[in-house]
């Protein structure tokens, strides 16, 4: 008997995947874990096309009460349950996506969210005032990556392949290389954010070191600099300026696939009708 709903195909699906069996048996744990404690609520055998956003509310309460999961935990569990879902929706096994509004990676909205940084990033990436990993932040953004991208290793073979657009995101890009140049000798290590301080076990800058160097920016901008944020700001202002493309084109260009992408366009509506935008 299975542990889960489609157990058997979804695990297969992964390793085709080619995730590792540590990180296979860590999705089975966690979905065999949530599909027993809707058993013991519901007095019975839960049927998956009946999971609702209220269910995985409940499973996540109950382990903050029995344990005590920390953000770190919830969003790794939210992970695992966001992709099998979405498995299950993209083989058309279910019609609805019960994680969309548990979406982690994405906090609630205070101040708006301005996208007119991308119309002027010709004149930030001129900014020298901005320290060089700054102004590469916009310009990866602008472009269509996410920090989950950027900041991870290996992405030194996209990096070198990218070309500036603009006469001054090429100027940016020489600029930003003569910089770098010196530290990817000194780090060993051809990715483009690196610790400025040499450690060849661990070169590669942190989600939370690049913060280091956004935070002070974010006075001289008057606007915040999150990674998350300006990629929000870049997927609104495409789906601002470019209505003619399809579901497909945006796809493409912004790096979503068709769950991420109708995630933001609800949201790009919800924050307009608000005044939340601004442009």
């Amino acid at each position: 008997m299975m542990d889960y709903p489609y157990q058997t195909a979804f695990e297969a699906n992964l390793r085709e995947q080619g995730l590792a069996p540590s990180t296979i048996q860590g999705y089975h744990d966690n979905l065999t874990r949530f599909f027993a404690f809707l058993a013991d609520q519901k007095d019975d055998e839960p049927n998956v096309k009946e999971i609702t956003e209220a269910d995985l509310r409940a499973f996540f309460n109950a382990l903050q009460a029995e344990i005590g999961i920390t953000l770190s935990t919830y969003n790794k569990l939210l992970s695992y349950l966001n992709r099998y879902f979405r498995y299950l929706l993209m083989h058309q096994l279910i019609t609805t996506y019960p994680t969309l509004p548990l979406h982690g990676a994405l906090p609630k909205v205070e101040q708006p969210l301005t996208i007119r940084w991308i119309k002027h990033l010709d004149d930030l990436l001129a900014n020298d005032e901005l320290h060089f990993y700054v102004r590469l932040t916009l310009l990866l953004t602008a472009h269509g990556y996410q920090v989950s991208e950027f900041l991870q290793p290996g992405f030194g073979e996209t990096f070198a392949k990218l070309a500036g657009r603009t006469k001054a995101e090429r100027d940016f890009l020489v600029a930003f290389k003569t910089f770098w140049q010196p530290l990817a000798e000194k780090q060993a290590c051809h990715d483009p954010f690196l610790k400025l301080r040499v450690n060849q076990a661990q070169p590669r800058l942190s989600n939370a070191g690049l913060h280091k160097f956004l935070k002070p920016a974010e006075a001289k901008l008057g606007m915040r600099l999150a990674p998350r944020f300006l990629f929000q700001s870049y997927v609104y202002y495409i789906l601002e300026t470019q209505p003619k493309l399809s579901e497909r084109e945006l796809e493409a260009k912004l790096h979503l696939d068709p769950t991420a992408l109708n995630y933001y366009q609800h949201q790009h509506i919800i924050l307009k009708a608000q005044g939340r935008v601004q442009e």
